[in-house]
């Protein structure tokens, strides 16, 4: 083990990880734990979205959260700055600081740098510093603000401050890490000089046989053959993606076939066609869709154990796609678009892989009722290596080799 002091911080704590950038951010503190002497993480977080922290991280006061509110999709930004700004955080970032002294400080997402670069200069604090980029942020989030009508103002201002942190940190960063080719190419355009490609991944799959046989029982009382099932949080890419490719009229499905909303997706599905909902769309949805919500892990492993399609219908959003590194280790059918494939591109050329172009939801469709009827193609033993090489402990050994070094 290497004598390191490693704190990584992040903008959401990841107990009991749920969404994509938590259960990244926890993958690389696990991996860095397995190197490093000493590994701590540190979140500042609106606790409305989190219900699970340590005492280590720090909750947003109450005046920031109502201006997060009044300036929707800022939150990030509005944290950055209070680490520095606000009394009360910065208390007590800086006395976390002070006890556990870090030689080299990991910045999930750009944001803690807004305020902890001026704390740790006041502390006389000097560590390396690693820049963990999840997207590129500024195109992504003046996207996801565009469409939810953010004012324009708001977003030009938000936008040009994100654009600037992103270009400062990727000079100012003695590492910057990536989770593609491209978002690490545009990196090296805004001048970083050492970077290391550290794509998302996924610890391999292991469903018991208990929640297997469980959801099989389920779907056996309820006629149904055959499962596509659709794994997202709600977060912006994830609603756009459903509402383009697959959409609420499911009466393109059999009536033994069912699509699963799995995750918060479910809820934004709920919201959008309620069960009362009488219209032509609502009943074929609530006929041939189940919502099945945010999952334990042991019943979401079950649920994709059982699974005979996994359905990846982004259409936009940055870095690369978790969901898309579970499906290739569950080693079944794929519907997908080339969005969903950023950073697995070579995922294309699988059998049992359909890919769909964005937009094309007649398509996507068709997809789905052609896998369905497809005998599962074995995959050859070289596919099976390729395959592996998403998990956690491969994706993440070139970021633990080149932090090692600084």
């Amino acid at each position: 083990m290497i004598e390191r002091r490693v704190l990584v911080t992040g903008t959401f704590p990841i107990e009991r990880p749920s969404h994509g950038g938590q259960k990244r951010t926890r993958a690389i503190v696990d991996a860095y734990a397995r190197a490093f002497s000493h590994v701590q993480y540190l979140a500042v977080f609106d606790d409305r979205h989190y219900p699970h922290a340590t005492p280590v991280d720090v909750r947003l006061p109450a005046p920031l959260v109502e201006r997060s509110i009044a300036r929707p999709l800022t939150e990030d930004v509005i944290i950055g700055h209070a680490i520095w700004e606000d009394e009360t955080v910065r208390t007590r970032v800086a006395a976390f600081l002070r006890e556990f002294r870090p030689d080299i400080v990991h910045l999930e997402t750009p944001y803690t740098w807004i305020g902890l670069k001026p704390l740790l200069a006041a502390e006389g604090l000097a560590p390396r510093i690693v820049f963990g980029s999840e997207n590129i942020e500024a195109p992504l989030r003046e996207s996801v603000m565009e469409r939810f009508g953010v004012d324009a103002g708001l977003i030009a201002e938000t936008v040009a401050e994100i654009a600037e942190l992103e270009a400062r940190l990727s000079v100012e960063a003695d590492l910057v890490a990536a989770c593609t080719v491209s978002d690490l190419n545009a990196h090296r355009e805004l001048g970083a000089a050492a970077t290391v490609l550290a794509p998302n991944g996924m610890e391999p799959l292991a469903p018991s046989p208990e929640a297997v046989a469980a959801w099989r029982a389920r779907f056996a009382a309820d006629g149904v053959d055959r499962i596509a099932t659709f794994v997202g949080s709600a977060h912006v890419p994830n609603i756009n993606g459903f509402e383009t490719m697959i959409g609420l009229g499911l009466g393109f499905l059999a009536a033994d076939e069912r699509i699963v909303f799995a995750g918060s997706i479910g809820g934004h599905v709920e919201h959008l066609v309620g069960p009362e909902d009488a219209s032509i769309e609502g009943a074929t949805f609530w006929l041939r869709g189940v919502v099945a919500g945010q999952l334990p892990e042991a019943e979401l492993q079950g649920l994709i154990g059982v699974s005979d399609v996994l359905l990846l219908p982004l259409v936009f959003g940055g870095g690369s796609n978790l969901k898309t590194a579970e499906a290739i280790l569950a080693d079944t059918r794929v519907v997908c678009t080339p969005t969903a494939l950023r950073g697995f591109e070579w995922f294309a050329g699988f059998p049992n892989t359909w890919v769909v172009q964005e937009g094309d939801r007649p398509g996507f469709h068709a997809a789905i009722r052609e896998a369905f009827r497809t005998p599962l193609v074995p995959r050859t033993a070289e596919q099976r290596e390729q395959a592996r090489s998403v998990t956690w402990e491969r994706c993440l050994a070139p970021l633990v080799e080149a932090v090692a070094t600084l």
